[in-house]
């Protein structure tokens, strides 16, 4: 038997994938492989263990858990020759709709067991930060950096939407973000810059995005407030929001984010996590990352 790591967030699915070890096994087992599970502490944790099979140049690593624990591992195994296969296990687990895994956990592992590794490019920040999906500013950013607590425990998308909500009826200007890329100084309400197309779930905002490719697409929606912002976001699930004519696309090897106003703190969100506030620059990175991607039936 060939052991494959899995590196596991613990909490994610609430721990379905701990429950679910000896059906998994025996799937991996007509793979002739063996599960390996390397339980994660933290984000830092998940960094190491992935460096861990990096280290020992170790083919293949599954990871389960959400888009947090993909990017941590990812961080990781930059630049190595270990692919990571990822494991649908958090609330969407987006990369997974992105690379075309199937569900539940059964079906993944003996899809990418049975897959073929490809280089994809990954963005970096000006802060060392990597970006699998996408990095965005704008009302998506602030739902998330004033998610209630309450909310989050009630499940991300679930949460994220009561916040929405909340969000939606209360007062104020939203921010406005300057965009400065290759060629072009702009000024939006919202900008999406997608490393892949999907965003929310299945959800292409930026469809001209691919993880395959060394470039970036940016979605920007000038217009500003928050019903231009609803409009936009119920326009993403049909692909209407791109037809905008408030809508801006490009395809760009670097891009700039700040707040267009002195002094305003502007939250933005990496692969559906804030991680800081603007200005923040994204390129990418000229590491190769290997993944497993899913055999097609």
């Amino acid at each position: 038997m060939t052991p494959v790591p899995v590196i596991l967030n613990p909490v994610a699915g609430g721990g379905r994938l701990l429950r679910q070890q000896g059906s998994l096994q025996a799937v991996a087992a007509g793979r002739g492989s063996e599960l390996d599970i390397w339980i994660s502490e933290s984000p830092s944790h998940t960094i190491e263990l992935a460096e861990k099979a990096a280290s020992a140049e170790i083919p293949l690593v599954l990871a389960y858990g959400g888009d947090g624990t993909y990017n941590a591992v990812a961080r990781g195994l930059l630049g190595s020759s270990t692919a990571m296969g990822v494991l649908p296990g958090g609330t969407t687990s987006v990369l997974a709709y992105e690379f075309g895994v199937p569900r539940p956990a059964q079906r993944s592992v003996d899809a990418l067991l049975g897959g073929e590794d490809r280089a994809m490019r990954v963005g970096r920040t000006d802060d060392d930060d990597i970006v699998l999906l996408m990095l965005s500013a704008g009302p998506d950013s602030h739902v998330l950096e004033r998610l209630r607590p309450s909310f989050k425990r009630l499940g991300g998308r679930v949460g994220v939407a009561l916040q929405a909500i909340v969000e939606a009826m209360s007062g104020g200007a939203l921010p406005r973000i300057r965009v400065t890329s290759n060629t072009t100084i702009d000024e939006a309400g919202w900008v999406i810059v997608g490393n892949s197309r999907c965003y929310g779930g299945k959800f292409c905002a930026t469809p001209g995005a691919s993880p395959f490719r060394d470039d970036l697409e940016v979605v920007s929606q000038r217009s500003n407030g928050r019903r231009a912002a609803v409009s936009f976001l119920f326009g993403i699930p049909s692909g209407r929001h791109v037809s905008r004519d408030d809508v801006v696309r490009e395809v760009v090897d670097r891009v700039r984010l700040e707040a267009a106003s002195p002094g305003a703190e502007v939250p933005y969100q990496i692969d559906g996590d804030v991680m800081g506030v603007l200005p923040v620059e994204v390129s990418i990175d000229p590491n190769p990352l290997w993944i497993r991607l899913p055999a097609q039936h």
